[in-house]
C-alpha cells in the first residue's frame, strides 16, 4: 500500500536538486535549529509580520528544528513552496517561490512578479537574489518570528 505521507528532506538533499520538487504530497523540508540559525544569519530582524502574502514560513518541528512545507496564504487561496534549482535564466542555488491555488479547485495562480527572490545559496545561507526597481536599493532578506507559535516568516524586500 502506497503511503500518502510526505517525505522529509534535509539541507544536503535540497542543495543537490536537479529539477523542481513536484511530488504529491509535497515534501517537507527540514532544517535543524543550528542549520536554520546559520541559514538566516545576517537577515534583518523585522519588528512586525510582513504585510505581503504569500510568504515563506517555517514551522517549529516537535522534536526540534523547523520545517518548511507551505507558504502563508492570502485569503481565498492555498499556497505551497516550490523549490527550484538553478537554471539558465537564474544563478546558482535553490530558489523558493510560492505557488497558489484558489480554494475550491480553481486554477493555479502565478506568483506575484517580484524581482527580489528568496534563494538558498550553495554557501548554505538564505539570501535574496534580484535587482530592485529603484536604483541604489538593495534586495535584502528580512525575518520575523511569531513569539506565540515560534513560526518564522522570511521576506525579500527592496
Amino acid at each position: 500500500m502506497a503511503s500518502k505521507r510526505p517525505r522529509v528532506i534535509g539541507l544536503d538533499e535540497l542543495l543537490n536538486l536537479r529539477k523542481p520538487l513536484r511530488e504529491k504530497p509535497a515534501p517537507l523540508v527540514y532544517f535543524s535549529d543550528k542549520e536554520f540559525a546559520r541559514l538566516i544569519r545576517g537577515a534583518v530582524e523585522l519588528p512586525r509580520r510582513p504585510p505581503g502574502a504569500p510568504l515563506a514560513s517555517f514551522e517549529p518541528w516537535p522534536s526540534g528544528g523547523v520545517v518548511q512545507s507551505k507558504c502563508e496564504s492570502p485569503k481565498g487561496q492555498v499556497c505551497f513552496g516550490r523549490w527550484t534549482p538553478a537554471g539558465p535564466t537564474h544563478g546558482s542555488g535553490v530558489y523558493l517561490g510560492c505557488v497558489c491555488k484558489a480554494i475550491g479547485g480553481g486554477p493555479e495562480l502565478p506568483p506575484p512578479e517580484d524581482p527580489c527572490r528568496l534563494v538558498l545559496s550553495p554557501g548554505r545561507r538564505f539570501q535574496c537574489s534580484g535587482n530592485c526597481q529603484v536604483v541604489g536599493q538593495a534586495c535584502r532578506l528580512g525575518v520575523w518570528q511569531d513569539a506565540t507559535t515560534g513560526r518564522f516568516v522570511l521576506e525579500c524586500r527592496c
